[in-house]
């Protein structure tokens, strides 16, 4: 998995490799394929060798359930954060699987 993020930081998008997502594809219905756990294991190397880390909604005051990533500072304060807001009707794991690519909202 590689990321890209908009030159106005409005958009982070995960892209998968055609490889990648066609291992998804043949996960997509098995048990636990839409869960947190898979998501975060999923990404674990993109997370670990980029500057995006996960955040609780509840850090930004966020009332919302949505897997949010974000870019903070030295201090730990958060420089950009974005958030898969479509994620009540469909998840990340989906889009990556069918389409190649998860689009994450930022402010």
């Amino acid at each position: 998995m590689k990321h890209e993020i908009s030159g106005d930081f409005r958009r982070l998008t995960i892209l998968a490799t055609a490889r990648e997502q066609a291992t998804l594809r043949a996960a997509m219905h098995r048990p636990g394929f839409h869960s947190e756990a898979f998501l975060h294991d999923l990404l674990e190397s993109l997370v670990c060798n980029s500057e995006l880390e996960w955040i609780d909604p509840s850090v930004t005051g966020d009332l919302t359930a949505a897997p949010i990533l974000a870019i903070l500072d030295e201090a730990g304060q958060i420089l950009h954060r974005w958030g898969f807001m479509d994620y009540q009707v469909r998840s990340v794991l989906q889009d990556l699987a069918e389409r190649g690519r998860a689009e994450f909202q930022g402010d």
